[in-house]
């Protein structure tokens, strides 16, 4: 028997295709179908409330994080550090959008306003992926937190963090001590719902 002549039946079978057995019938593609539709129906939805979950998670820590370094760096630095809602990166606007983006700069006046003179310490930018934060301070106050040398903050308040893709939102809660605390229910212990 010569070695090299290939026998029937043998290696993967590419030798000897039988051309009606190639393809689908139509009742097999429409089940598939119908699986991939059903699948599809089921995950997507619960896979943009997971992204817009992360979504809110981030600016939540994002904020968080920008606050603990203002009132460190106002302790360190024994100076009034000051934290505004910023639309433009460079200055204070009078708005409770923090979502627009925010600042940090050294307040040397006290003026609660960013001069050119005043050293501007970190830039954060709107962040545009759903995700609303407002602020909520004692005295009316909306757009600023400031923060003394011992660290104490003004105005307490709480920061409203909201994806209407979630439909319950959390907040950052400042007490005038300085520091931040996270609560997914309102006073009246019922959970913090977006509109």
């Amino acid at each position: 028997m010569d070695v090299n002549k290939p026998c029937p039946g043998q290696g993967f079978g590419w030798g000897n295709l039988n051309h009606q057995n190639r393809g689908y019938t139509l009742i097999e593609l429409l089940m598939a179908l119908a699986v991939t539709s059903i699948l599809t129906l089921n995950v997507f939805p619960n896979f943009s409330a997971l992204i817009a979950q992360e979504r809110s998670t981030v600016l939540t820590n994002s904020l968080a994080g920008a606050l603990a370094y203002a009132r460190t760096e106002a302790i360190m630095k024994q100076t009034t550090i000051l934290t505004c809602q910023s639309n433009n990166g460079s200055e204070c606007t009078r708005s409770g959008n923090w979502h627009n983006g925010w600042i940090i700069f050294i307040d040397k006046n006290k003026n609660k306003q960013r001069e050119p003179e005043e050293k501007l310490l970190r830039v954060y930018a709107a962040v545009d992926n759903g995700t609303k934060v407002t602020f909520r301070g004692s005295a009316g106050i909306r757009h600023y937190m400031k923060y003394k040398p011992t660290g104490r903050a003004f105005p307490n308040g709480s920061f409203l963090i909201c994806n209407p893709n979630i439909g319950v939102g959390k907040a950052l809660i400042m007490t005038q001590s300085g520091r931040l605390r996270l609560s997914k229910k309102q006073t009246n212990g019922s959970a913090i719902t977006c509109r």
